[in-house]
């Protein structure tokens, strides 16, 4: 997992989501106004850390066009590269009708070797802007051949767990979502049992944060 493939393909969903569920999570969110001032202000303090980023270095800059089923040309897409050392510092969709409307947003951060540590995404329904649909959170840590991540909303809620890797020759994959998680957790906790009573998730995810909290304000 070089750049968090989660990212990608969460990102995606937004446009696969039918016109009534849009309209009934347009609706939750215009009830929720704590909700959208938090994720609207994630999603502007996202392009502000997009913008410290790419400020004073080297960057290339590369332009496409995409969209969906119905309508192929809905955004344009400009991504940022530090010249460097090739790395994606950001990509960034705009919507073509309306330019200076974001769609989505995802900017990695990376250590002294070169690998992510951080990285964070937002993305809107194509027709819905009250707020975003999704704010992601990606925290990574490394412990030999494993690459581990966990990924949390804006709002600070655990999504996603997930390893991969290699440990003394052999091939480790862990995921767990939401529910799992909680499952997992509940397992642990009564019975010393499961997923979270294995070696292999203590290498994994012994390094990864268990909040997002210090990086709600995108840094």
């Amino acid at each position: 997992m070089g750049r968090t493939a989660g990212t990608l393909l969460m990102l995606l969903l937004p446009a696969l989501v039918p016109a009534r569920l849009a309209a009934d999570a347009g609706q939750v969110l215009e009830e929720d106004g704590g909700h959208v001032r938090t994720w609207n202000a994630f999603a502007a303090n996202l392009l502000e850390l997009h913008r410290r980023q790419i400020a004073g270095r080297e960057v290339e800059v590369k332009h496409s066009v995409g969209g969906y089923a119905g309508d192929p040309h809905f955004y344009r897409q400009v991504e940022y590269y530090d010249k460097a050392s090739g790395r994606l510092i950001s990509r960034l969709q705009w919507e073509r009708e309306n330019p200076e409307a974001l769609h989505a947003a995802e900017v990695y951060l990376y250590d002294d070797r070169g690998r992510v540590i951080r990285d964070y995404a937002v993305a809107y329904l194509p027709r819905y802007r009250n707020a975003p649909s999704q704010t992601l959170i990606f925290l990574h840590a490394y412990h030999g051949g494993l690459h581990a991540f966990r990924s949390f909303d804006a709002s600070g809620e655990l999504l996603f767990e997930r390893c991969e890797g290699n440990w003394q020759g052999r091939e480790v994959s862990l995921m767990l979502d939401a529910d799992e998680i909680e499952e997992a957790a509940y397992e642990k906790r009564q019975f010393n049992r499961g997923p979270m009573a294995t070696e292999d998730y203590r290498r994994c995810f012994g390094k990864v944060e268990h909040t997002a909290e210090a990086y709600l304000v995108p840094r």
